[in-house]
């Protein structure tokens, strides 16, 4: 299994102190955590894309800007090239309807063969259940539900 996420994931633990006091926030932080630790006691890639990074230099506060990257950082295996095949999927995903750089976390996925995308945007969540893709895009709260069902068999 390989497993990707988005920048919205690397964000979470870091965002501000209203969404923090969220149940829902705090639900997907564990979650996040709980997936990565799964994915490097099993050995599974955690994949990182050039988008990824270019999202989180977007962030303008920096602080938040480095210990976003730091996370990143510290929890890819390894980081995917931006290709003409990316690029050419990416521009159909937003054709189709997603932001840019969904479309290209979508792209990174599909294009390197990539299992789980993981976000904690609904806006993408949704956007992608009513797409024909060839990566599953999930919350991290659900990856870790479906996680829980495959160590039952």
């Amino acid at each position: 299994m390989v497993v990707y996420l988005d920048a919205c994931c690397y964000s979470r633990p870091f965002d501000n102190r209203a969404h923090l006091a969220q149940e829902r926030v705090r639900l997907e932080i564990t979650a996040i955590m709980d997936a990565l630790e799964v994915c490097g006691v099993a050995g599974f890639p955690i994949v990182g894309s050039p988008i990824t990074v270019l999202e989180i230099n977007q962030i303008k506060n920096d602080e938040k800007r480095l210990r976003v990257m730091g996370f990143y950082t510290s929890a890819i295996t390894e980081e995917v090239p931006l290709t003409e095949d990316v690029k050419m999927r990416a521009k159909t995903l937003a054709d189709d309807g997603l932001h840019e750089f969904d479309a290209y976390h979508v792209a990174f996925a599909e294009i390197f063969g990539i299992n789980y995308l993981l976000t904690t945007d609904d806006r993408l969540l949704n956007a992608c259940q009513k797409m024909d893709l060839l990566v599953n895009v999930i919350n991290p709260l659900s990856f870790m539900e479906e996680y829980q069902k495959w160590r039952q068999y």
